[in-house]
C-alpha cells in the first residue's frame, strides 16, 4: 500500500498504485457503480470501460490510485494523466455505498501533493455541471471553475506551487 485514507466512521482504507495487472478489479468496481456515478465520472451510464478507457486508466503516463477496502475491492479509484507541458488531468470516482466518508478528497488531495512533487505546474479536470459534490470539493482545495465550451460542462484547474 502506498498510503491510507481515513474514513469519517474512523475505519481506514488501504490506497495503492494500479498497474497493468489490474484490469478485472477495475472492470468490477466500474460495474459496481451506479448509473449515476458512472455518468458523472465517464459522462455516459457506460456498463464497463472500453478497452482503449481501461488502457488509460491503467497504463497512461501519471498516476493511478485506488482507495481499497479489507477484502481487497476497490471502492474509489483516482488518476492523472500527463497532458504535457507540466500539465495532467485528473479524475475521480468513489463507490457509491462509500460517498460522503472523505475518501474522493484524500484521494484527490494525494493526487495534488504526488503531482506538485513530480514537478507538474498545473492540475486540470472536467465534471458535469450539476455535479455539485465534485464542484465543492475542487473549491475546498483550491481549484478554479470555469465555463467548458460545452455547458454541461465545468473546468476546474489549480496551479501548483513548486
Amino acid at each position: 500500500m502506498v498510503s491510507t485514507v481515513s474514513l469519517s466512521d474512523g475505519r481506514v482504507l488501504g490506497v495503492r498504485v494500479l498497474g497493468p495487472g489490474d484490469g478485472e478489479v477495475v472492470q468490477a468496481f466500474v460495474r459496481s457503480l451506479s448509473r449515476r456515478s458512472r455518468t458523472q465520472r465517464f459522462f455516459s451510464p457506460i456498463a464497463e470501460l472500453s478497452p482503449r478507457q481501461l488502457e488509460r486508466a491503467l497504463n497512461c503516463e501519471g498516476l493511478h490510485i485506488a482507495a481499497i477496502d479489507g477484502s481487497g475491492a476497490i471502492v474509489a479509484l483516482a488518476q492523472y494523466a500527463l497532458e504535457g507541458d507540466g500539465e495532467a488531468e485528473f479524475g475521480v470516482v468513489v463507490g457509491d455505498a462509500w460517498q460522503g466518508q472523505g475518501i474522493g478528497a484524500q484521494l484527490l488531495q494525494t493526487l495534488l501533493d504526488e503531482a506538485r512533487r513530480s514537478g507538474l505546474a498545473r492540475l486540470g479536470g472536467v465534471t458535469q455541471a450539476d455535479n455539485d459534490p465534485m464542484r465543492l470539493l475542487a473549491r475546498r482545495l483550491g481549484f478554479q471553475l470555469r465555463p467548458d465550451p460545452d455547458p454541461r460542462l465545468v473546468r476546474m484547474e489549480r496551479a501548483l506551487a513548486a
